[in-house]
């Protein structure tokens, strides 16, 4: 058996991604050799001329939540809602056309662009649906808003929850705003009483990484009593699917410790345990003191344009202190010493930590925790790093972790970032500065928080261009190659796994109908193990990181 060649083609070849015209060829499920367009090709069974065409290395998302946009495409996405008054009138629309849904369910909602800075409260919620159990997620699916009858049936004042976690109003009562564990355990909760085959929903969502070229898809999150669900659909031949255990109770709660963690194997990498260190919008963060008068300042301005004080609410809320001339806004979840434990203890079960960490508190907290419990080179994965200092930076690359990046938050999370002024004093999302301090870096989306598409993500990271136009921190973009490798070989090395356009490698290919950071450019063919898989997605619904089938408005 000779084997399929492919000519005419750019190839991204070699432990570099170098792009370069030649041709490659795929024996059974293994590159066998490539070559450049003056070297003479092989024979082959099968000839494939992708004239004008690139071929990538198949992409590896190494973070993101399949099970979650699954449930998606039941609910109603909010992601186009501009501020609550548009948002209560869409969930009012939505819960009509739908009387007897068990659950309302309302993703990607945007506070933070909305002048009111907050999602509904529960008293809103019934106002526009009374008697209805509504959950409203915000984007980032760290935290979200529950309407009277919800917070009834999940039982919303015995949620475990840290301080904080469930909103209250001046004589204590729950609002309907919750937070982080409260969240988690919120949604669990309700996706379990919600119609739907959570195995089917989770198939439909790997189809799409299928589509977009992702060959390898790493679930950052599953329960323990999922793990034999994850196990059926890892035994199917694509895409490839590897997955981190976390708490039973739900997304965002405290680790369980190693020996909550199932045995054997998870899918196409090693075992893995997932850990959060500090939230999404409330993320650990450490800036100069002088920062404080600065970001009030600008939230008076935010609240001055939206003709609205939800800006300045939202930055008095914050929970800060000043520590020796610091700044610190403190949302970490664990102490020191309980991060050093349960990396000590799943280190030593064999068990990588995936830990993530957006702001530089967290991050340093997980930089350092690693080094205390002696984690070798390659051990842990800390994902995120949104926010980060010089410092942070050489704490992470001498603990020897991987790191995920995600470029697409540029677009998600960008605008607010700026419009807060936290970029005067911080690096956002820092690609350059954690390359070039040797931090082995890999791209990922942590869809849905962030676009699902990578070619999309790959430009996110080389232009770093906001909705707006403006770019954000132009000096920290990625060169295309240093992007494609992030995503590819270097990513699917974080998981234990050989990647990119290399004999003897997985013929796990990304086939673009032209320059993959041209603006028109999409994935025609994806290939994995040597095969053509064509899911059963519409392309067409695929590339806007979307797929939600209801949209009320």
């Amino acid at each position: 058996m000779v084997g399929t060649l492919f000519t005419g083609a750019t190839i991204w070849a070699g432990p570099t991604c170098t792009p370069q015209p030649g041709w490659l060829l795929v024996t059974g499920d293994s590159i066998t050799a490539t070559g450049g367009q003056h070297t003479p090709p092989p024979p082959a069974d099968t000839m494939i001329d992708l004239a004008g065409c690139h071929i990538l290395p198949g992409f590896v998302d190494t973070h993101l939540h399949a099970g979650v946009v699954g449930w998606q495409t039941l609910g109603v996405d909010g992601a186009a809602w501009t501020d609550l008054r548009e948002a209560l009138a869409a969930i009012g629309a939505a819960a009509a056309a739908d009387p007897q849904a068990p659950w309302l369910l309302c993703w990607n909602a945007r506070p933070f662009r909305w002048p009111q800075r907050r999602l509904p409260t529960a008293a809103e919620l019934d106002a526009v649906a009374p008697g209805r159990r509504i959950l409203v997620s915000g984007v980032d699916v760290h935290r979200g808003a529950v309407s009277t009858q919800a917070m009834r049936s999940l039982g919303i004042t015995t949620l475990r929850a840290q301080a904080g976690d469930v909103g209250r109003d001046r004589r204590g009562r729950p609002t309907g705003e919750i937070w982080e564990q409260a969240y988690g355990e919120a949604l669990a909760r309700a996706l379990a009483d919600a119609p739907g085959d959570p195995e089917q929903l989770t198939r439909r969502a790997l189809d799409r990484c299928l589509a977009l070229g992702i060959t390898h898809a790493h679930e950052a999150y599953v329960a323990p009593q999922h793990h034999e669900r994850m196990l059926r659909l890892a035994a199917a031949s694509a895409p490839r699917l590897s997955w981190a255990v976390g708490a039973g109770a739900g997304l965002l709660s405290p680790a369980d410790g190693p020996a909550a963690a199932p045995g054997g194997d998870y899918g196409a990498s090693g075992r893995e345990a997932k850990l959060f260190l500090d939230g999404g919008d409330r993320c650990a963060v450490c800036l100069p003191a002088r920062a404080l008068g600065r970001l009030t300042l600008q939230a008076v301005r935010e609240s001055v344009v939206a003709r609205h004080p939800g800006p300045l609410r939202d930055a008095l809320r914050r929970r800060s202190a000043v520590h020796r001339r610091e700044l610190h806004l403190e949302y970490l979840r664990y102490t020191d010493r309980e991060v050093t434990d349960l990396l000590a203890g799943y280190l030593e079960a064999g068990i990588r930590p995936r830990m993530h960490a957006l702001g530089n508190l967290a991050a340093r907290q997980a930089a350092t925790a690693l080094r205390t419990a002696g984690a070798p080179p390659g051990a842990a994965v800390i994902d995120h790093l949104v926010l980060l200092d010089p410092a942070t930076v050489e704490l992470v690359a001498a603990s020897g972790a991987w790191a995920t990046y995600q470029p697409g938050f540029i677009t998600t999370f960008g605008p607010q970032i700026a419009g807060g002024g936290t970029d005067r004093f911080l690096t956002v999302l820092g690609g350059r500065r954690l390359l070039d301090a040797g931090v082995p870096l890999t791209l990922a989306s942590d869809h849905p928080a962030g676009p699902l598409d990578p070619l999309g993500n790959l430009r996110h990271a080389v232009h770093r261009t906001m909705p707006d136009g403006r770019r954000l921190q132009a000096g920290q973009a990625l060169t295309p190659a240093e992007a494609v490798r992030a995503l590819t070989v270097t990513a699917a090395e974080s998981l234990g796994t050989p990647g990119g356009i290399v004999p003897g490698h997985p013929a796990d290919l990304a086939i673009c109908d032209g320059d993959p950071f041209g603006a028109a450019t999409r994935v025609t063919q994806t290939w994995v193990a040597g095969r053509r898989v064509t899911p059963v997605a519409s392309r067409r619904s695929l590339h806007d990181g979307r797929f939600m089938k209801g949209t009320a408005s």
